[in-house]
C-alpha cells in the first residue's frame, strides 16, 4: 500500500479504491481514478502513471493480479482496510524508515513524489498530468524545493561551470 503511494504520487484514499482492473500488467502502470475533481470531472477522471517492473512484479505476486482479471473478483480491492488504518500503516512505514515530522504522512510522499520527478527533469506538464492536477499551477507547489534540493540542484549547476 505505502509503495503505491510512493510510486505513484497518489492520494491514501487513490490507492485504497484501486482493483485488479487498475492496474495493467503489460504497460507496468495504474489507471488511478481521481477523487478530489468537482463538479463534471468528479468520479469520472482517471490518470495513467507508469510503474517501476519490480513493484509491477511485486503487485502481481502479493495479489495475483492476472488471475483477478480474469475471474469473478476483478472488482475486488486490493487493500480493504479503512483510510483511518491506512494513516496508521503510513505513520508505522515512516516510524521504521526513520522519517518524522510533516513529511511522515501520505501528503508527505505525494510531496516527495513530485519534487522527485522534478529534481530529474520529468517535465512539468507530465508532474501534472500523473498528479492529477487541474493546472500547472497547484503542480508549481511541487517544484518549489529547498534545503538539500536546492544544494543538489546547484551543484549541479556549479559543475558545468
Amino acid at each position: 500500500f505505502c509503495e503505491m503511494l510512493y510510486w505513484t504520487g497518489c492520494r491514501p484514499s487513490e490507492a485504497l479504491a484501486l482493483t485488479a482492473t487498475h492496474i495493467d500488467l503489460d504497460e507496468r502502470s495504474v489507471i488511478i481514478r481521481s477523487l478530489k475533481k468537482r463538479g463534471e470531472q468528479k468520479e469520472r477522471h482517471f490518470r495513467p502513471v507508469p510503474l517501476p517492473d519490480d513493484y509491477v512484479q511485486r503487485l502481481e505476486r502479493t495479489h495475483d493480479i492476472r488471475a483477478l482479471q480474469n475471474g469473478d473478483d476483478s472488482d475486488k480491492l486490493l487493500w480493504s482496510f479503512s483510510r483511518t488504518t491506512a494513516w496508521y500503516r503510513i505513520r508505522a512505514v515512516m516510524k521504521a524508515a526513520q522519517i518524522s515530522g510533516i513529511k511522515a504522512c501520505g501528503r508527505g510522499l505525494r510531496h516527495a513524489y513530485g519534487v522527485h520527478a522534478a529534481l530529474h527533469e520529468v517535465p512539468e506538464t507530465r508532474i501534472k498530468k500523473w498528479l492529477g492536477h487541474e493546472s500547472l499551477e497547484t503542480t508549481e507547489v511541487y517544484l518549489d524545493m529547498a534545503g538539500p534540493e536546492d544544494r543538489r540542484l546547484a551543484a549541479r549547476m556549479w559543475s558545468e561551470a
